[in-house]
């Protein structure tokens, strides 16, 4: 893997915490929600970004030439474009984080 062309950890959107590990009831329900709540905010987000972002979401650590690949985008035009979907992403978010 071409770690200059590797993805960073999917970063969650400013004001929105998703636990790791949770580790009682009520956090592990927590965190299921929050997590459905992306999940939908993601299908939201136009076709091509919810792609991006939903591969990115299964498999965080998918280098940019595989992905590329498989989304069938120039290797050089993942990184913006991932850029422009997280922004998208949290704009749609951002009034969750307001509860």
């Amino acid at each position: 893997m071409d770690s200059a062309y590797a993805i960073p950890e999917f970063e969650v959107p400013a004001g929105l915490r998703l636990p790791r590990r949770a580790t009682c009831p009520e956090a592990r329900v927590l965190a299921r929600e929050r997590a459905a709540e992306v999940r939908a905010a993601v299908a939201l987000l136009p076709a091509r970004c919810a792609e991006l972002v939903g591969a990115l979401l299964d498999e965080p650590t998918t280098d940019y030439g595989e992905l590329a690949a498989r989304l069938r985008m120039p290797r050089g035009s993942i990184g913006p474009t991932r850029s422009r979907c997280l922004s998208c992403l949290r704009r749609r978010l951002a009034p969750l984080s307001a509860l």
